[in-house]
């Protein structure tokens, strides 16, 4: 979140403690009835139930207000009782499987937590009491309490995360878990679906996203998915956290240019690809892709999360942040907290201000997949099915080959002389070779050390991971000098 005109919170501390505590969300289940159900498919269980969350926030709905002619919510600050805590209760969906615990608060279009089995970690940021501040949108202002917004028509936050959204479990089996949330767009009629599903044995969500225009007029408009990561456990962002985005430039606008330098500048070797570089509040955008994915990693944990994505129908990439070891971060109880990292992903390539036309009775339909991996030292490709960091620092000929799956995976790990691979199939053979079955809770991690005699006359080295069956995947390694030094 962008802040402006923040709303202070004060006198909360001891409303938190009476309350109990945030993690569990001061949760009540619903009964077990036909909605809870659990199932062992293929691979392993997997299960939805309803239930009801309780959450504690701030009492700011008696302050939302209309204005004739205006179909968004507004909110009059001045009657923001700050110092009274309510409990708001939601209506949640929590899919569940071997890998992941995923809670979906469906009449919100939001994804709140996403659990990671392997590590006992949650991904997302999520506020100890929800509160709320001013935003560049339509309505004015936004809501503190975290997770994985999906926003329209456009600018700062949108506005379809203020207006209650229907939903309906679509599938219910052994195959595949899946709820479609939807939502239309108060001012200009585009209809968003999102069908969110889980699969057994696969530690990622997949989300598949329709934007549909009934209207008779062209809109303009722009999508934007906003993940609010704390990967590691921490519910903040740890010291060493790295943004990881395949681009070769980035962008810097023009009112965070005294913040943040000037634009363009170059990406490999960037201070703002650690969290650490990051002396204020800024914000950056990626100019360009060369692969459909983006993460944040936390070094200190051996953890991240990654988005998988169509990089043609969803190009942009942008990059928020506090800052390093901020004190802004609006935590309702007022506690410290190091705040989060937004990398949002858009149909357009520039934040908030570039959009796409949508002809009356067109759509668009894209699908994309975020999961938590971990134990890879970093991450320089990723697909829906791995997270791979290919590393190689010239300065000492050290090699990082890190392989962490979203499910259980079975082929060969092989490290190529980049000339080898050029010849006729079966002539050649690689220079180390693991056959590896993986699974999220066992990645694969090696340090090789390119000094050694068997590598001098290697003129270039490539990672060749799968099988002649499943197909090969062939990668080149990234260049760059330690892990954590930004």
């Amino acid at each position: 979140m962008r802040p402006s005109n923040l709303v202070p919170v004060t006198a909360l501390l001891s409303a938190t403690a009476a309350l109990g505590s945030w993690y569990v969300w001061i949760a009540t289940e619903a009964p077990a009835g036909p909605e809870a159900v659990s199932q062992q498919g293929q691979g392993g269980t997997l299960a939805l139930r309803e239930t009801t969350l309780t959450v504690p926030q701030v009492d700011y709905e008696p302050a939302i207000y209309y204005r004739q002619g205006d179909p968004y919510p507004h909110l009059d600050f001045a009657r923001v009782n700050n110092d009274r805590v309510v409990r708001k209760q939601h209506v949640a969906v929590i899919l569940e499987n071997d890998y992941v615990r995923l809670t979906l608060l469906p009449q919100m279009g939001r994804v709140y937590a996403l659990y990671y089995k392997p590590t006992g970690h949650d991904e997302l940021w999520r506020n100890d009491i929800v509160t709320v501040g001013g935003g560049l949108n339509d309505t004015g202002w936004w809501i503190w309490i975290g997770g994985v917004e999906y926003t329209l028509p456009g600018d700062e936050h949108g506005t379809t995360w203020s207006t209650p959204w229907t939903w309906a479990v679509l599938e219910n089996s052994q195959r595949r878990k899946t709820v479609r949330m939807q939502v239309e767009e108060l001012g200009t009629g585009l209809r968003e679906t999102i069908d969110v599903s889980l699969y057994p044995a696969r530690a990622y969500y997949e989300a598949r996203i329709r934007i549909a225009n009934p209207t008779d007029m062209t809109v303009h408009y722009a999508h934007w998915v906003n993940p609010q990561w704390t990967p590691g456990g921490h519910n903040e962002l740890t010291d060493n956290t790295e943004f990881i985005i395949p681009t070769e430039k980035i962008l810097i606008a023009g009112k965070w240019q005294e913040n943040m330098g000037p634009s363009p500048q170059p990406w490999a070797g960037n201070r703002y690809r650690f969290i650490k570089g990051w002396a204020k509040m800024g914000d950056l955008m990626a100019d360009g892709l060369t692969e459909g994915f983006y993460s944040a990693y936390s070094h200190d944990e051996e953890e991240g999360i990654v988005r998988v994505f169509d990089k043609e129908k969803t190009p942009g990439v942008d990059v928020w942040s506090y800052g390093y070891r901020t004190t802004r971060i609006p935590m309702g109880s007022g506690a410290p907290n190091k705040g989060y990292v937004e990398m949002w992903g858009g149909t357009s390539k520039l934040y908030p201000d570039e959009t796409r036309p949508l002809h009356p009775g067109a759509s668009v339909e894209w699908t994309e997949w975020m999961y938590p991996y971990h134990g890879t030292k970093g991450l320089t490709f990723a697909d829906r099915e791995l997270a791979v960091n290919f590393r190689l620092d010239p300065s000492v000929r050290r090699l990082v080959l890190g392989v962490c799956p979203s499910g259980e995976w079975r082929g060969v790990i092989e490290l190529w002389d980049s000339a080898a691979l050029e010849q006729p199939a079966g002539s050649a053979r690689p220079l180390r070779s693991w056959p590896a079955r993986l699974r999220p809770g066992a990645p694969f991690l090696r340090t090789i050390d390119l000094s050694q005699p068997a590598y001098d006359h290697v003129s270039g080295i490539r990672l060749r991971l799968g099988s002649d069956q499943a197909g090969w995947r062939i990668l080149g390694p990234e260049l760059r000098s330690g892990p954590r030094d930004p």
